[in-house]
This record gives C-alpha cells, structure tokens and sequence, in this order.
C-alpha cells in the first residue's frame, strides 16, 4: 500500500513541479529590465546594437514560447542553464551556495523546533495560568518585530557595541594568512543562525500550544489522570506525542521556509547563502539564476511535504498511509 501511495505522491510532486516552473518562468519574464540595461543602462541606451547581440546571446530574442519551450526541454535534462552575473553553471553555483545556508540553518532549524515545541507544549498544557499569558505576549513581541529588525539589532548589540561577533562575512580578513579556521566560520555564524532561531520560534510556538490544548481535552488524557498518573508523566507519555501529529507538516514548510527565506537575515549579515544570492539575482535580473534559485526552492518544499507524510506513522502507529 505504501508503495502505491508513494507513486501516487510523486506522480502529484511531479506535476507539481511542472506547473511551478511555468508560473516561474512567466513572472520573471514578466519582470521589468533585463540584466544588461541594470548594470549599463548607458550602453544598452547608447548602442541598441549592444542590446541586440545580448539578448542574442542569451537566446532573449527568440519568441516567448520557444524559449519557454527550450527552458523546460533543458531543465528536465538536468541543464539549469548559466548565470549571466557569474558565468557560472547555475546548479553548481546553487549548490555551493546552499552548504553556506545549511551551515547556519541546520542549528537553527534545531534550535527553533525543540524551544518552539518545548516552550509551546508547556504553555498549552499550563493554559490560562500567568506564566501561559506571559510567554504568549512575548512571542507575540517575537513574532511582530520583522526578521531585518532582529538582524540589525543583533549587529548593533552583539557585533559594534560589545564586539563579541564579526559584523559580518563568513570568514575573518586573517585567513588571507592563516587560512580557512572551522572555528572562525562557527564565529561569524552564530549572529545569523540566532536571527534565525528568534525569528522561526514563535510560529512554531503557535501551533504547538493550540495543538497542546486541543489535545488536553481528549478522553484518554482524563484516563491517565484518573489512573493518578503525574502531570509530568502524562505530559511526555500521552500529550506530547499526540499533540506533535500537526505539527509535522507545519515543521516541514517551516524548514523550506527558512532556507528560501533568510533573504534579509543574509543580506545584512553578509552571508553567502542562497538568501543574499537570491538578493544579488534580483538586483541585477539574472534570469537564469533565479529560475534556477525558485525551482530549487520547489523542490525542497515538495521533498520536505512527501518526507513529513511518510513520518507520520513513526509518530503515531494508529496512522496508516495510504
């Protein structure tokens, strides 16, 4: 069963997929200015001959849906194309980019989930007292103040005033002598992979101290206080593991979410990640490159969503996929 199901899955995925490289494909080419004209807007305005042999170049003067047409020809044989910006093939170009974000966010994706879940299980389960009130305020705070906040605040505290952190950048300017220090990387990405955590914990707070309380009501919770179980017990035995049942999902777009989504976070940390590249793509319309960044960000999405299915029965064994 689980077999049909999963074929089933990536048939859907697959279709998926298609259709978002086509909404892609037509927003970006709906997109004003092209790269030429961004970076020297004096020569593609003084010689149109310039334009003419770019956009021959990049195969831009071809009809639309001819070059929709050899778009998903090449993707689906495994060629991304080239970035215009870097000369450089836009799958290894992701991929590099992609160990630098995964460098801070597998620390805040962990760090996130066991304070959102923890913090979240404990206030749905204590719900209406004043330390639920007081936590539930505060992650309001969290959850209103804007990621690029967080970051500029964290640089101006911990990075200029107390100088404990680099403001920025990956590496010190003493590996031009030194070289490439582990530990000096882990320095300069403990900055962003904290803007990340505070920003990432309150959604998953939500939805876990909800999913808490509705929990908390069900019969066999009753049971177990009735067979005079501690709350302690009940709590890490009964609740914690039904209650996690929702939030796989929601985990699993939350984990997409913060790879594609650390734009800003990236940006003002100098982090070379796919967050200030796909900054850098937007800023000088590299097409091939940004078609290149969103389908990648489609298919983790679509990963994560097929991986959190299939980890529901781990779970709770009552659940049968398929």
């Amino acid at each position: 069963m689980r077999i049909g199901y999963l074929g089933w899955r990536m048939a859907y995925s697959i279709f998926a997929f298609l259709i978002s490289m086509t909404i892609t494909f037509v927003l970006l080419h709906l997109m004003p200015g092209d790269y030429l004209h961004t970076i020297l807007p004096y020569l593609a305005e003084k010689n149109p001959q310039a334009t003419l042999l770019f956009q021959e170049q990049f195969g831009l003067n071809k009809p639309l849906m001819e070059q929709y047409t050899l778009y998903m020809r090449n993707v689906l044989q495994g060629n991304w194309g080239y970035s215009i910006h870097y000369g450089l093939p836009v799958v290894s170009l992701i991929s590099e980019k992609l160990f630098w974000t995964m460098l801070i966010f597998i620390p805040a994706t962990l760090l996130s989930i066991l304070l959102g879940m923890a913090i979240g299980s404990y206030s749905g389960w204590t719900c209406g007292s004043n330390l639920d009130s007081t936590t539930f305020k505060l992650m309001i705070f969290l959850g209103a103040v804007p990621s690029y906040w967080w970051a500029l605040f964290l640089v101006l505290v911990l990075g200029y005033y107390l100088n404990l952190f680099p403001l920025g950048g990956y590496v010190g300017i003493e590996t031009l002598d030194t070289g490439m220090n582990p530990l000096d990387i882990v320095h300069h990405a403990v900055l962003p992979t904290v803007a990340l955590t505070i920003v990432s914990i309150p959604g998953i707070y939500y939805l876990m101290r909800n999913s808490m309380i509705s929990t908390i009501g069900e019969d066999y919770i009753l049971s177990a206080r009735s067979k005079g179980f501690s709350e302690t017990y009940i709590l890490r035995h009964h609740a914690l593991r039904n209650a996690m049942l929702p939030m796989l999902t929601v985990l699993a777009m939350e984990m997409a979410h913060m790879i594609m989504g650390s734009v800003f976070i990236e940006t003002i940390f100098s982090w070379p990640g796919m967050g200030l590249l796909t900054y850098d793509a937007l800023r000088v319309r590299d097409i091939p490159l940004l078609q290149g960044i969103f389908l990648m960000d489609t298919l983790i999405i679509i990963i994560v969503n097929v991986a959190a299915d299939f980890s529901y029965p781990l779970v709770d064994p009552r659940v049968k996929v398929g």
